[in-house]
């Protein structure tokens, strides 16, 4: 079942068959460096660009689920998000030091940890929890770039609904998910932190400007459902680790992502406190709304709107991409740009529009997510999987590598805390979901591309 079942040649062969995809050949690596990959800045710039953004409009609303609570509760989570983030990327560093033959380049990394890992089981539950959590991701994406395109255009064209834009957008970057890797678009993901960084600064600005016309700020005691959808909303904030081992089979040198994740996580907080603290503080309840940009006006909003709908599109593009590889390598389609990678990325493209029309409320898949597969993917899995792969026994009979008792303590309780509430908060979000109300907000309906 675990990753000494099996000989290397044995379990490479496995995971190369239909829940793997690593090259058996070398292209381009020299000792299993890729020379034409990624740099440890520009690995934590994508990660940066991929995790933040959604995170930044919806936090504030995060914290008003949780109260002030939220706010050191995001600081621990951002810590154990980060460090199981490290154990990630050490445990693709184990998996090369032991299989030569996954030094290659290779589409689906996270799943082949999870094979070594945890076996065949582990590897299936890793391949279902990544394509629901990016597949999900990619919607909320699109769905933020409707509803900030919608706004924008609002004046120009009031017939277009935000149904509509969905829609329009989804036909409009069709043609930009059809790239291989992130190291192909690397130019995206620095237009994306820098357009995040503009909006932050103008969110703040505005904030700030508009203090008087909250004078009275109220800070209400959290509900147990509140608190955990806040919870949920800031897992999903945090939640990267699904991409990271794809982030990090793009670097020249794999085995410095740990301080590309440390420099990522680091940012954010920067990023994250601010905006939430501040916001939270001035605004009040009464002020804040589920997308902190709809708190705010003036004309610099309309910058920062533009900034943020920049840093979507790009990150759209960037976060997609997993799910397209990991069907492609399912599918054993050629790693190539071709007619059979378009219609197939065409197709999924098609999927995220519908999802995104059925559930136009961004913050109910952010919520669903952030309990569930994303708890998975970023607390469970990485500590699960490093304890696994470090207790492998060596050519020696002596495990791979030794842990500490204090990192074993801190692995098993970031598990446990992850569990319990990974499970109450994705049972709050679905109370939400399923709730009458919910089923109100949908575009299938006669006026749904109508203003």
């Amino acid at each position: 079942m675990g990753g000494d079942a099996e000989s290397p040649a044995a379990s490479a062969a496995s995971a190369n068959g239909v829940f793997g995809d690593c090259k058996e050949s070398i292209v381009e690596v020299s000792g299993g460096r890729n020379h034409k990959g990624l740099t440890m800045g520009m690995g934590a710039m994508f990660l940066v660009g991929e995790m933040a953004g959604a995170g930044v409009l919806n936090l504030p609303s995060a914290i008003l689920n949780t109260g002030w609570a939220g706010v050191p509760m995001m600081v621990v989570l951002c810590g154990a998000v980060g460090y199981t983030g490290t154990r990630l990327a050490l445990c693709w560093v184990i998996v090369e030091e032991r299989w030569e033959e996954y030094r290659a380049p290779c589409r689906r990394p996270y799943p082949v940890i999870a094979r070594q890992a945890l076996g065949r089981p582990g590897q299936i539950v890793t391949e279902v929890a990544l394509f629901v959590t990016l597949f999900g991701a990619g919607t909320v994406y699109l769905l933020l770039v409707s509803q900030q395109t919608h706004d924008l255009l609002y004046q120009l064209v009031p017939s277009l609904s935000q149904c509509a834009w969905t829609l329009i957008i989804g036909l409009i970057l069709t043609p930009f998910t059809w790239l291989g890797t992130p190291k192909e678009f690397w130019p995206a993901s620095v237009l994306a932190v820098t357009s995040t960084f503009l909006a932050c600064l103008v969110v703040l600005s505005e904030v700030i400007i508009e203090k008087d016309l909250h004078p009275f700020p109220e800070y209400p005691n959290p509900s147990f459902n509140s608190f955990f959808l806040g919870f949920g909303s800031i897992l999903f904030s945090l939640g990267g680790a699904c991409i990271f081992p794809t982030i990090q089979n793009d670097m020249k040198d794999r085995s410095q992502f740990p301080h590309s994740v440390v420099i990522t996580f680091l940012v954010l907080l920067g990023l994250y406190l601010p905006v939430s603290i501040i916001s939270y503080g001035i605004l009040g309840s009464q002020g804040i709304k589920e997308n902190i940009m709809q708190s705010v006006s003036g004309k610099a909003v309309i910058m920062a709107q533009v900034f943020l709908l920049c840093h979507f599109l790009f990150a759209f593009v960037i976060v997609v991409n997993p799910v397209y590889q990991t069907i492609e390598g399912i599918l054993n389609l050629p790693n190539e740009l071709g007619i059979r990678r378009c219609l197939l990325r065409t197709g999924l493209m098609m999927a995220i529009v519908v999802t995104g029309l059925a559930v136009p409320e961004f913050s109910k898949i952010l919520d669903l997510m952030g309990g569930s597969t994303i708890t998975l993917l970023s607390f469970i899995l990485p500590a699960l999987c490093y304890m696994r792969l470090c207790a492998l026994p060596g050519p020696d009979g002596l495990p791979h590598r030794k842990l500490r008792r204090w990192e074993m303590v801190l692995l098993y309780a970031i598990v446990a805390v992850g569990l319990a509430g990974g499970v109450a908060s994705t049972w709050s979000a679905l109370v939400g979901i399923l709730s009458p109300k919910s089923f109100s907000t949908t575009c299938f309906s006669s006026s749904a591309f109508l203003s």
